[in-house]
């Protein structure tokens, strides 16, 4: 199992243990894909999941540059036209787009929850 495919799954456990209903994993359309569709309260969650093993790099989150908000916010506007009513998507909802950060570092996982990261 790739770094990658294994902080997704981590994140879609961490957003469960904090009463997130996870709708979906891994969207994805001809425009591009999205980590995470959730729900919390009346926000429908949009997370990208970036995993880092070290810093040489930088941190995890500074991958979700302006492109990438970009490619995931046309990936939303898919999702939101295709599949929101089935996900219990009404008008009065919010769409939020949040960044989970993980990095790896000692054989320990830690974890940032980005909300409204852009």
């Amino acid at each position: 199992m790739s770094i990658g495919v294994w902080g997704e799954r981590r994140a879609v456990k961490y957003l469960e243990t904090k009463g997130f209903t996870v709708l979906e994993s891994n969207f994805r359309c001809r425009v591009g894909e999205i980590d995470i569709v959730a729900r919390e309260g009346d926000d429908l969650v949009f997370a990208e999941v970036k995993t880092r093993a070290d810093l040489l790099y930088g941190l995890p989150c500074e991958a979700v540059d302006e492109r990438k908000q970009r490619q995931i916010s046309r990936v939303a506007e898919v999702y939101l036209a295709t599949r929101a009513g089935r996900a219990g998507y009404t008008e009065d909802m919010r769409p939020r787009f949040d960044v989970i950060e993980i990095l790896i570092l000692g054989g320990r996982a830690y974890i940032r929850h980005i909300r409204d990261a852009f």
